[in-house]
């Protein structure tokens, strides 16, 4: 009994430090090759509209229970959770501002136009993009194998402790800013990041900065292919 006790202490405690762990937003824009067309218009990034549903669901400690073989947690809106699978308190992200302020470090990234900035107005910018979020669903296990408090000596011999996943779907507007004339939309949906993690290798399961980069590249690549900027540098 003795050394169970000393080894559910050292369990937990792997498990605490997993927990402990804290992801901030950290954005770095694509490289690219020089374009061939570059307008010479100016554009100004909006905060985004948060188009998700407010429905968090954390069931993490039902692994606890005797026979049930994993706790959940399934958040639509992650960065209000206290508690994650494989991290604690996600700190210093704001997706409405942080995903636009992205988009503008992409635009100057990819040279598109003459000016690229984010701003809380269109002002006097010659167009405006509007964002949407749809979706940052996040979804998670503790896999116990339905061993309650026992379910842990089986990530030590080599089973999986934990299953991450991450989407991300968001809609993008291109608008003149005289007369809010859409331009361009898309809607962009990465492929979910999906990962199994054991006690020994917890994957990071704060993957939003990777996805959005892929789709903010799809992004430029549809404006630098579309006669808009051929038009509009004239």
């Amino acid at each position: 009994m003795k050394n169970m006790k000393w080894f559910l202490i050292i369990v937990s405690a792997l498990v605490s430090a997993g927990c402990a762990t804290q992801y901030s937003w950290v954005y770095s824009a694509n490289n690219y090759k020089p374009v061939n067309t570059k307008s010479d218009k100016s554009v100004a990034v909006l905060p985004f509209k948060d188009g998700r549903s407010n429905e968090n669901s954390t069931k993490i400690f039902l692994y606890l229970i005797p026979l049930v073989p994993f706790g959940p947690a399934d958040y639509d809106v992650p960065e209000g959770a206290q508690k994650h699978i494989n991290s604690g308190l996600w700190t210093n992200y704001k997706p409405v501002e942080d995903f636009p302020k992205a988009l503008a470090e992409e635009l100057r990234s990819a040279n598109l136009f003459k000016e690229a900035y984010f701003d809380f107005k269109k002002g006097g910018s010659d167009y405006v993009i509007n964002g949407t979020i749809l979706s940052t669903k996040y979804s998670g296990k503790i896999i116990s194998y339905g061993l309650s408090a026992y379910g842990p000596i089986l990530w030590l011999i080599g089973l999986p402790a934990s299953s991450i996943s991450n989407e991300l779907s968001l809609e993008l507007v291109l608008l003149d800013s005289k007369t809010d004339k859409i331009l361009f939309t898309k809607r962009y949906t990465t492929e979910p990041y999906e990962k199994v993690g054991w006690i020994y290798s917890l994957p990071s399961d704060f993957y939003y900065p990777e996805m959005l980069k892929k789709a903010y590249k799809e992004f430029v690549t549809d404006i630098a292919n579309n006669s808009i900027l051929e038009n509009t540098s004239k």
